[in-house]
């Protein structure tokens, strides 16, 4: 691929999903992303921009620091604004894939979340801390001129421990592909599937509540720089929720 730049959480990835690729040694990557959710049932409007500052720390090793501010409309009057959760995460690929090899590389994923919003008002998603832990895996196929990149990562996530009024814990999943679709493979599409199961929260907030979801997009990039736009279709499977949509962009340049 020409560039692997990051996804939402600031890892190297696709919209969503995080492949096993990491940074290049010393390369730093700024990411400004933004995420708009429109929803009947319950009535609200959710915005965030996310702002990712990412590093590769040599070793097959990549770090990113997180935050994002956040706009939620419940209905005409009432309009919140605050800042969201802050995440710092780290991705260490500890089975690199080999050139030309079909065989998966495979890296391991962890984040730590403290909040800077209310959770009440929904802009963050946790009281007092929170941790995520997973795996991910993939690879890029190459049969002639094609490329075929196929990903897939797996994380436990956990909500306030420490208190057994608000403490959660849950599961995040997701897969997806990308493969250029133009001459010179700066233009890329993306297809994804996603999955969050076992969460007890029900409020409205811009993490959202239990779903599955299809998302696609489409990536232009060059060496440094990367547009990614998508569109997810959320189905929810909480009591009281209907299906919704969100739009999804990224924009990131590496430095």
């Amino acid at each position: 691929m020409i560039n692997r730049p990051v996804n939402m959480s600031g890892l190297s990835g696709l919209l969503i999903t995080t492949s096993p690729y990491t940074l290049p040694p010393r390369t730093l990557e700024i990411g400004v992303m933004s995420l708009w959710e429109n929803s009947l049932v319950p009535d609200y409007t959710a915005t965030a921009i996310p702002v990712t500052i990412s590093l590769g720390t040599g070793h097959n090793g990549e770090i990113a620091l997180k935050g994002s501010y956040v706009k939620i409309q419940k209905d005409i009057s009432t309009d919140i604004r605050g800042t969201g959760d802050i995440e710092l995460a780290y991705k260490w690929n500890f089975r690199p894939q080999r050139e030309y090899s079909n065989v998966p590389g495979i890296a391991i994923l962890a984040a730590g979340i403290v909040p800077t919003g209310d959770k009440q008002d929904g802009t963050t998603s946790i009281d007092h801390w929170g941790a995520r832990l997973g795996v991910s895996f993939g690879s890029e196929l190459i049969w002639e001129d094609y490329i075929l990149g196929l990903f897939a990562d797996a994380q436990v996530a956990v909500q306030d421990p420490s208190d057994k009024d608000q403490r959660d814990r849950y599961t995040i999943a997701n897969a997806g592909l990308i493969f250029p679709i133009s001459k010179y493979r700066n233009l890329q599409l993306i297809l994804e599937y996603n999955l969050v199961a076992g969460k007890d929260a029900t409020e409205v907030s811009i993490e959202g509540v239990n779903h599955s979801a299809v998302t696609y997009g489409l990536r232009l990039v060059n060496e440094r720089f990367n547009l990614t736009l998508g569109t997810q279709f959320i189905h929810k499977t909480v009591d009281g929720y209907n299906d919704s949509s969100r739009l999804v962009g990224i924009m990131s340049v590496k430095l």
